[in-house]
């Protein structure tokens, strides 16, 4: 992904700002990291200019050169002290699921005081509740819908969710097409788009 904004602001023209040191590279940091087989509609990204563009030139230059299944759909100046990746605090998911219990499965889960689950990590199993990170979830037509913590200190993969909802809820659940639908960012308590002027202005 990161090869492929580079290739398309060298042909956009745009002047891009690098790092310094023996082996300079192109300043631009992503959001939150995307799972691998997800799918989404709601990435971020900052990209550092040695010169001033206005956002809509940005847009329109990029939208030009990038490949298909690639588009910018919004562009804004941020003048935040964190990079976007540290941001980041919250993100939608949307996914299928079969679950015998169906609708209940929404209530059922905001309903639960603990949500625990087994988690892997470098060979070593460690059981956590991960109850504190489920914000929102709503069940419908066979998609669950769910807002998760997301980020550098706490994270939510909604995998790992669906795992905690086999172990507390119902052992037959399973999910697939998972896409990533929003992400959130927290300002003066208030959960806004990345791109809202609250969120680009306050430091």
């Amino acid at each position: 992904m990161m090869k492929a904004f580079q290739r398309a602001i060298r042909r956009a023209g745009l002047e891009a700002e690098y790092s310094q040191g023996f082996n300079p590279q192109m300043q631009m940091i992503f959001g939150a990291p995307l799972s691998l087989g997800f799918t989404s509609e709601a990435e971020y990204a900052d990209f550092s200019f040695v010169k001033e563009y206005e956002p809509k030139y940005i847009i329109e230059k990029l939208n030009e050169v990038l490949p298909d299944g690639l588009k910018i759909l919004d562009a804004g100046e941020r003048k935040t002290n964190k990079n976007i990746m540290a941001d980041i605090m919250y993100a939608e998911y949307e996914f299928e699921i079969s679950s015998v219990i169906g609708i209940d499965i929404a209530e059922k889960l905001m309903a639960e005081e603990n949500v625990f689950v087994d988690k892997f990590r470098k060979g070593r199993k460690k059981t956590v509740d991960v109850r504190p990170l489920i914000h929102f979830v709503e069940y419908k037509d066979g998609k669950l819908k769910v807002l998760v913590s997301a980020g550098n200190v706490v994270n939510l993969n909604p995998r790992l969710l669906v795992d905690a909802i086999k172990l507390n809820l119902d052992i037959s659940a399973e999910a697939k097409s998972f896409n990533r639908t929003a992400q959130f960012v927290n300002r003066e308590g208030q959960m806004v788009s990345p791109l809202e002027t609250l969120a680009l202005e306050t430091k």
